[in-house]
């Protein structure tokens, strides 16, 4: 449905629809993101969305895809070559956590989905997640832990992930957390991202 050919005031309208839905998901979360809430701000009807996303899945991927371009860029530091292992994960997973606070409506949906809607967007993301970052992630976690089990590979980056999802998530959904003086001081963060990482390579 999205790949059908449009005039350009099509476009132009698709365009406008997905960057209201993205505005909405980024600063309310999931909940808020309904068809007729986004219609109504692109001063359209329901009928037009769903002519150029045919659903409202279709339509939130559209916008977690938007949303998703800034990770893109932090997924690409695991691709720097030219950086030691170490560093391109650190610079990594000190960008999911910037990511985190740009983004938290986006968190705390996933974190706690409060209808079926938003855990059928919780799933596209946790797709869009995995395409773009799990095997790059593997990898490196890989390199650095000299790991050569791919089970036990796994594992661990389920661990490194836990450990980078908890702190954000106690932090969007309860504010003034315990974790507070952690994650949102730079240096205590880099502190925590360093203990982190020395988990991994000194397996």
């Amino acid at each position: 449905m999205r790949n059908k050919e449009l005039t350009e005031k099509g476009e132009k309208i698709k365009q406008k629809i997905i960057d209201v839905a993205s505005r909405i998901l980024r600063n309310e979360g999931f909940k808020k993101a309904t068809i007729r809430r986004i219609a109504k701000e692109c001063n359209t009807n329901i009928a037009s969305v769903n002519y150029y996303f045919g659903s409202k899945e279709e339509l939130i991927g559209a916008a977690l895809e938007k949303m998703i371009f800034n990770f893109e860029a932090i997924v690409s530091y695991l691709d720097k070559t030219d950086l030691p292992v170490k560093e391109r994960l650190r610079k990594y997973i000190l960008g999911y956590f910037k990511l985190a606070h740009q983004h938290p409506a986006l968190f705390r949906s996933i974190s706690n989905p409060s209808s079926n809607d938003a855990k059928d967007t919780y799933f596209i993301y946790l797709n869009l997640l995995h395409n773009q970052s799990w095997d790059k992630f593997l990898r490196n976690v890989g390199e650095l832990s000299k790991i050569n089990s791919q089970p036990d590979l796994e594992m661990k980056c389920m661990q490194v992930f836990s450990a980078m999802e908890y702190p954000i998530i106690v932090e969007i959904n309860r504010k003034n957390s315990f974790l507070s003086k952690y994650i949102k001081n730079d240096e205590q963060l880099e502190k925590y991202v360093e203990i982190l990482l020395q988990s991994i390579e000194h397996i």
